[in-house]
């Protein structure tokens, strides 16, 4: 295995690999606040658990249907899913 050269960053998260965990991350989000489980969320779904969970862990890329099914299941727009939080103010 090649070692990265000296003085060089390692290889920045491609925005693939970004916008998946930013919906993983949302849609764990919604789920929760609906009190769903994973299990529940899954099975309205019309999918397996398991593939919930890589969801959200944003090690699973999804097909654009199987993303509207989810964020109809948790009452969301899918635009809301794919939409990365804002950062909060400090202001106080």
């Amino acid at each position: 295995m090649a070692r990265p050269k000296a003085g060089t960053s390692p290889p920045k998260k491609s925005v693939r690999d970004d916008i998946v965990a930013v919906f993983g991350a949302n849609l764990k989000a919604a789920r929760l606040k609906m009190g769903l489980t994973q299990a529940q969320l899954a099975e309205r779904a019309g999918l397996q658990q398991q593939y919930v969970s890589l969801v959200e862990s944003g090690k699973q890329n999804v097909t654009l249907t199987t993303a509207e099914t989810l964020a109809m299941v948790v009452n969301k727009d899918v635009r809301m899913l794919i939409t990365r939080p804002r950062a909060r103010s400090l202001k106080g």
